[in-house]
């Protein structure tokens, strides 16, 4: 038990430091500077009247309606709500995608009826593998949405089709999504802060 909380002091080391990482040969970009580019394009999009959608499986999904949650309420501050979803929260839609055409489109599917050209969509996978999350990125990609990428080094399949790639330095599930969370606040306060820098301070 030590020692995993160890590990997550480490992981959160190595976000500050703020390092390029290589995997597999391919260089990964620094992820804080990766975030705040991100939080800006979240930022920009809102700010032109587009959407933020929030996507995940299993406690990836559950940190997307977590942060989707904090965007439509508040997060610090007493802000206004921002036009945020996460699209693994509709059971009724998801299991008929799932049933009629397969769980590999519940995501992309969604994206193709919900979103428009200049929307984000944050996609958090820790394997990096799970194929709805990538279906729904390569719609995304092709079809104007704005992509960044919460996952771990794993994998890099998610990279080819990201803007913006956001990579824990870790192969630990639990480890990474204890970041993704981390960071996921991160991108939420960068969010309410540039929207509402004069905004009360909840206490």
């Amino acid at each position: 038990m030590i020692k995993s909380l160890a590990d997550t002091k480490n992981l959160i080391s190595a976000l500050i430091e703020n390092k390029t990482q290589m995997f597999a040969t391919t260089e990964i970009p620094k992820p804080m500077d990766e975030l705040v580019a991100a939080a800006n394009a979240c930022v920009n999009a809102l700010q032109n009247g587009n959407k933020i959608f929030f996507m995940g499986n299993g406690g990836s999904a559950a940190e997307a309606q977590h942060l989707a949650g904090e965007l439509v309420s508040y997060f610090l501050k007493q802000s206004e709500p921002y036009a945020a979803i996460a699209l693994n929260t509709d059971t009724s839609v998801m299991t008929a995608i799932a049933n009629d055409m397969g769980y590999e489109h519940v995501f992309s599917r969604q994206l193709q009826a919900l979103s428009k050209p200049g929307d984000v969509a944050v996609y958090l996978s820790t394997s990096g593998l799970s194929k709805n999350i990538l279906n729904a990125m390569e719609y995304g990609k092709e079809n104007g949405v704005v992509n960044i990428s919460f996952t771990g080094m794993k994998t890099r399949y998610m990279h080819q089709h990201s803007d913006y790639y956001i990579a824990i330095p870790s192969t630990s599930t639990p480890h990474i999504q204890e970041m993704h969370l981390i960071l996921g606040h991160l991108l939420c306060q960068f969010i309410e802060e540039k929207l509402q820098p004069k905004v009360k301070d909840d206490f």
